[in-house]
């Protein structure tokens, strides 16, 4: 893909560039033994799935408290080892997520919806201390940014508005394609600031906001 750069905002990556040592910190900052059983997906997200055979809350976190329970500390350092070791997992839990969810619910899970929720589950597991400070940085270094409405409006702030859209928003992931898209313009804007998608998530979005 041919360069962006010439839309970057000078202002929101010098901000962007200001937070990362703090944005760091949130890293592996919660020790996994009092996790909470939100699995990094609440209300808001939820109340977008509707007319569901079952509650969306209960199929995702039964699914991601599978996901938890199975996953080794080595297991996990395999997965974070490379970026190819990555894209492996995370594909894997985009497409047993998927799969779960036609199974149980009848129908299936739209591309932002799969993609969004495997992102947050990543994003919740990256702010856990798993007593290796390894996994913390293969977190960061690999793991995608969740496309929703906040991180998509932030990117086009830093893009100096040169997305299309005037309220970019999660329905706006309409393929794979575009998904894949997005996590390029984020990586981009990301690496032109030293840091990546994940550190960009957690800039971008703000509880409430």
């Amino acid at each position: 893909m041919q360069s962006i750069a010439r839309y970057f905002s000078d202002a929101l990556q010098h901000e962007f560039k200001a937070a990362l040592p703090q944005l760091r910190r949130q890293l592996g900052a919660t020790p996994f033994s009092n996790h909470d059983d939100t699995f990094g997906v609440g209300g808001e997200t939820f109340r977008a799935l509707r007319n569901h055979h079952e509650r969306p809350s209960v199929v995702y976190r039964a699914r991601a408290a599978e996901v938890c329970q199975d996953l080794s500390h080595r297991q996990l350092g395999e997965h974070l080892q490379s970026s190819d070791a990555f894209a492996s997992w995370h594909r894997s839990l985009v497409d047993d997520l998927s799969s779960r969810w036609t199974s149980r619910q009848g129908k299936s899970l739209s591309v932002a919806h799969r993609y969004k929720l495997v992102d947050l589950l990543v994003k919740w597991l990256s702010a856990h201390d798993f007593a290796d400070p390894d996994l913390a940085h293969g977190f960061e270094r690999h793991a995608h940014c969740a496309l929703d409405r906040q991180t998509l409006k932030k990117l086009n702030e830093c893009l100096s508005f040169a997305l299309p859209i005037r309220s970019p928003s999660m329905g706006d992931i309409h393929s794979e394609q575009t998904y894949l898209f997005c996590q390029e313009l984020v990586e981009e804007f990301a690496a032109s600031c030293d840091g990546t998608p994940l550190l960009f998530d957690y800039f971008a979005w703000r509880r409430g906001g």
